[in-house]
């Protein structure tokens, strides 16, 4: 770890911040699609950079870790080490041929920056309360519409299905998440993002368990249910994932396990 490493940095919440602040949550998942998915609209100038590329020139960076016309050897390592039929030093190799892991840390400084800009501190335990407030209103489809963006998108457009919300409705894009933010952790160690990095992850589990729950599109933990008392038990175990990342990373591998299989 380098001297500049080692020092913390002082990141204060942005100046507009309010808890439970519902149009931040959705501006949040409104700038992270600009760049990504709707990349063509937002960021024409990116070339599809942070996405699946354009087609063309820009290979993406996601085409390195995630699924779409291939499955990347580091996403079949994932799968593989979550399904506990390979193990994390295979999924190590595979994040460590440096074209992946340069293109997952970009990703990750990407994320960060949004991050950061819209929450602030991740080790502010009243950031961690919000942010996970944030990913529970994305998981169950309850923020405010994403009307200009659904305007801008054609009716015979693949993403006008979802344009209009600010959610993942793809199961499996809580999973390709997890698998970044746990490749970043095992390229990066715990540097000065790794409180983040843990926050994110917790936001993942309890998303994707809440979606799972209340979507009904996969299956979860046979406890979850559509009602208040999930919603505090997912809040209080997003809290104590957020400061375990190796524990958070097991639940999330369980879970992969229970929409595989339907059990552990």
């Amino acid at each position: 770890m380098t001297e500049e490493q080692s020092q913390p940095r002082v990141i204060k919440r942005p100046e507009s911040w309010q808890p439970r602040d519902e149009k931040r949550y959705a501006a949040w998942l409104h700038e992270l699609d600009a760049w990504t998915e709707y990349w063509d609209i937002y960021h024409p100038e990116s070339h599809g950079h942070f996405y699946f590329g354009d087609g063309a020139q820009e290979p993406g960076l996601l085409t390195k870790f995630l699924p779409r016309e291939q499955r990347p050897p580091a996403f079949t390592a994932w799968t593989q080490m979550a399904l506990s039929v390979g193990d994390r030093d295979s999924f190590s190799c595979e994040i460590a041929i440096p074209e992946v892991s340069s293109a997952i840390m970009e990703v990750d400084a990407l994320v960060g920056r949004l991050f950061e800009k819209y929450f602030g501190n991740a080790c502010d335990p009243v950031v961690q309360d919000d942010y996970l407030e944030a990913m529970f209103r994305c998981a169950v489809d309850s923020l405010p519409p994403a009307s200009e963006r659904d305007s801008r998108i054609a009716d015979n457009d693949w993403r006008k299905a979802t344009a209009g919300r600010h959610m993942i409705d793809n199961d499996l894009m809580w999973f390709a998440w997890a698998l970044h933010l746990e490749a970043a952790h095992l390229l990066a160690g715990r540097d000065q993002d790794h409180g983040r990095r843990a926050l994110q992850l917790a936001g993942v589990a309890t998303g994707c368990s809440a979606n799972f729950a209340w979507r009904g599109n996969r299956r979860t933990r046979s406890e979850y249910h559509r009602d208040e008392g999930t919603v505090e038990l997912l809040r209080q175990r997003g809290i104590s994932w957020a400061s375990d990342f190796d524990a958070c990373a097991e639940e999330i591998h369980a879970l992969f396990r229970i929409r595989e299989w339907g059990h552990e």
